[in-house]
Formats: structure tokens, sequence, C-alpha cells
């Protein structure tokens, strides 16, 4: 492994053009959920290990590693399940929690919940998994930055900004806020189909390296068999100057090039999402949405879910008894989807009818 980032690392100077004697760094991997890394939900534990030892070489007096996962994880068993704990024994890096005093940071309208040690970091090294999304197409150079903010805030930027468009604006800006030095993706194991969390592991055997996250995503649609312009956050990004994403500008290197080409990972539900018009998710976000749906024959009944729901809107009366979603309640945020062990919650593309629709109008009347 170490071998393998070092020759990715070659052509950009090595870890040293990015980490200097006596910095603070964030190593920054996904952390998405608790998962085996077998699963190919989380950056590999050992990519994390091998990257924190080469910026104690380049003489980093502080190597930190941390991400803020979906909804209300138990930290612990993030670390544990995820092999953080393991990989780091016997190093000076320090695994950061992100619970305790927060700070803010700017992001456009919006302000993002931070760590308040996130004052002393020098620089950022971001590690994230290659992975498709349910929403973004994608995720990995750009979106993983986002794992910055304070998971719990999550679930109410996922209301705000329901649709791919919007989503993706939003997600630009906080890659801005943080922008790491360095993004090294890992695709040894990546998922296709609808991930972030559910989708199928597929063995890729890839190394991506780049100070340009935007010019990573980008060669990284390669997998997908599709143009960078087609992705909307990669397209906002190149458009706001935070990166290259026309192949023209991008200078390709290393032994993997080949393999990328030919890989050709499964695309998520967010291929129909980008078929819908943006002015439905702006006025009538109540009948085209997804949804999550509970797959009962896979469901173990462990309440999981019913504990993460951010709005309380997943309800179990009885031990024994199935969850079940209230509508009326639920926000979308998929924070059940995502934190399910077994991957019995669905997003499911839904289409209201009108008479539900006004109910939950006469309903709301009646309560006022």
């Amino acid at each position: 492994m170490k071998s393998a980032l070092e020759e990715i690392l070659s052509s950009l100077g090595g870890m040293s053009a990015f980490v200097k004697p006596g910095q603070t760094v964030l190593v920054k991997p996904n952390l998405f959920s608790a998962h085996p890394p077998e699963h190919g939900v989380t950056t590999h534990p050992e990519v994390v290990r091998q990257v924190a030892l080469l910026c104690i070489e380049a003489g980093a007096r502080r190597v930190w590693v941390g991400d803020s996962p979906v909804g209300l994880q138990p930290e612990a068993r993030l670390w544990s399940l995820t092999g953080m704990d393991k990989a780091l024994a016997g190093t000076r890096a320090e695994l950061k929690s992100w619970k305790g005093p927060q700070i803010p940071v700017n992001c456009g309208d919006d302000i993002l919940a931070v760590p308040e040690w996130y004052r002393d970091i020098d620089v950022i090294v971001s590690l994230p998994k290659l992975k498709t999304h349910g929403l973004t197409t994608i995720t990995c150079g750009l979106k993983n930055v986002y794992g910055m903010v304070n998971g719990p805030a999550k679930s109410q930027f996922h209301v705000k900004y329901p649709s791919p468009a919007t989503m993706s604006s939003f997600l630009v800006r906080v890659f801005a806020a943080f922008r790491p030095a360095l993004t090294i993706a890992d695709a040894i194991v990546a998922m296709e189909g609808n991930g972030p969390a559910h989708g199928q592991p597929l063995s890729a055997g890839l190394l991506l390296a780049s100070r340009d996250a935007v010019a990573l995503d980008a060669v990284a649609c390669a997998a997908l068999k599709i143009s960078p312009a087609t992705v909307p956050m990669i397209r906002m990004a190149a458009a706001s100057g935070l990166g290259i994403m026309e192949a023209p500008g991008i200078q390709r290197t290393g032994s993997g090039l080949t393999r990328l080409e030919t890989l050709r990972m499964k695309p998520s539900v967010a291929r129909y999402l980008g078929r819908i018009p943006e002015v439905f998710f702006r006025l009538t976000p109540c009948l085209v949405r997804l949804h999550p749906k509970i797959r009962n024959r896979l469901c173990d009944r462990c309440g999981t879910c019913v504990r993460t729901c951010p709005k309380n809107a997943i309800n179990k009366n009885r031990p024994a008894d199935f969850p079940v979603i209230d509508r009326r309640e639920c926000i979308d945020c998929f924070c059940c989807i995502e934190s399910c062990p077994k991957s019995a919650i669905a997003a499911r593309l839904y289409i209201a009818n009108l008479f539900f629709v006004m109910q939950q109008r006469r309903d709301g009347a009646a309560e006022k």
C-alpha cells in the first residue's frame, strides 16, 4: 500500500509538497457510517494508516484523523467497525471526535458547525471513497468534504436542498469553505449501484490522487462511463473556478489509467432524478420526491432507524413490530437508509397523488 501511495504522489512532488514540518494535518477519510471495510462504504483503514504515516514522515507535528458520520452514531463503534482504531494503533496519529464545542464556518447564506479544534488545522488531506450516489450521481473528492459538517446538521441541509441541482450547489460551497490541499481517492474497493451506503462493492484496485479535487472527480467519471459535465456538482465546481473539468487541461499519469478506463460501474437512482426538471423540485416538492421505504423481508427489527431518525418519524409500538415511517413527519434526510445495518431501507422515487397532498394540507389546517 505504501509503495502504491508513493507512486501516485510522486508526480505531485510527494507528501512533502503538501505537508510541512511542524504543521497540524487533518486526514479526513469517508467514515460515512459504521460498516466494516469489506462493505466498500468507508475509506479502507490501511489507506488511512499509510497516509497518516506519510504525513508524519513529512514532518507533521500532529496528525489528526476524523470525519462526522451521518446521524447520531457512537464514535467508538464507528471507529471500531471501520477499522480506524486498529489502523492507527502504534502511530502518532490521533482519532478526533466531532462531539464537544463547535464553532461556525460561513458558507454563503449558511452557517456550518465544525469542532472547535478546526482552528488549529494547517492542512487537510481528503481521503474519499469512490462510490455512486443516489442524489449527486457520484461521491468522491468534492462531496467527501461535506463530512466536515457536524453529522446531525446534515439532515437539515438535505431538507433545505432537496434536488440534485440545489444540493450540488450547496456542496460546492461547502468544498470551497474547507478546500483540502490534497485528495487521495480510495477505489481499491469502490461501490456501484445505489450508493453511498447500500450499493454493491466493486473491486477496482485503484488509488487516485490530485491537488485538484474537481479534476479527480472528472477523471473518476470514466468508471461510470459518463461525462463530468453531466454531473451538476462537478460542472458547478469547475464553473466556480475550484478546479478543471475538461480533459485537455488534466494531466493523467500512473499505471492505473488503463484499469480505470475498463471499469463500468452501475449507476444509481440519480440517473432518473436528473431527468426531472428543477421546477418540479422547487414548486412541487411534496409531489415528486425520493422517500425511504422499509423492506420488511430484510429488516431484523433492531430499532437502529428509530433511534437515528432526527424527526422521530419512524415508530415501533412493540419490540417485535416492524418499524413504520410516518410520511407526514419524514423529511427525507435518509439518515435511516444510511444507518441501517441490514440495508433494509431503500430510497424510492415517490410521486404522491393529489388526494394525499390535499389530506396533508387539511390536517395541517386543522392542527392550527
